[in-house]
């Protein structure tokens, strides 16, 4: 039997830097497990040890593969070593935590949406092609996990090529 841990989705501030984190801990109190740096938990769910590490990879990399996807738009969304940027808004990670955690359950399925997001990563970029020879349940999956990864942010402020924007 193995152990139960509690993986998390918080907010949390260091040197004056807002950061969301996912991660996994034995304590019930989540707060007691990043010190005083957290903020406020979004999400937490049990899951057994092996389960939280590979719903804590799957959910790391698609924020991973969004934030690079980012620098392909022209947009910078930093990834902190604590934790990725408070520019992604809490509704499009607590998405991503709610697909790849509620999804775990089915084994067979899970292997195949691991696979796709690891094409996905090797892709770098939102690609249609992708998706002509799924059906089912990949199928679906594979759309949502596209419609998570299209997000823009429409923050001018932060483009790194400032001199293609119109002065009028």
């Amino acid at each position: 039997m193995t152990k139960s841990v509690n993986l998390y989705l918080a907010s949390g501030v260091c040197e004056g830097l807002g950061f969301w984190v996912v991660n996994f801990t034995e304590e019930d109190d989540i707060f007691n497990s990043f010190g005083s740096k957290l903020l406020e938990c979004y999400r937490k769910e049990l899951f057994g040890l092996e389960g939280a590490i590979e719903v804590k990879d799957a959910i790391n990399t698609t924020l991973d593969i969004l934030c690079l996807d980012s620098k392909y738009e022209k947009y910078k969304l930093d990834n902190y070593n604590i934790g990725y940027s408070f520019e992604i808004p809490i509704n499009i990670i607590e998405d991503i935590f709610d697909l790849w955690a509620s999804n775990y359950n089915n084994k067979i399925l899970w292997k195949k949406y691991i696979g796709l997001l690891n094409l996905r990563k090797k892709i770098k970029k939102n690609n249609n092609y992708i998706n002509m020879g799924l059906k089912g349940d990949i199928y679906k999956f594979s759309t949502k996990l596209d419609g998570l990864l299209s997000f823009k942010t429409v923050d001018f402020s932060s483009r790194s090529d400032k001199s293609n924007d119109l002065m009028w």
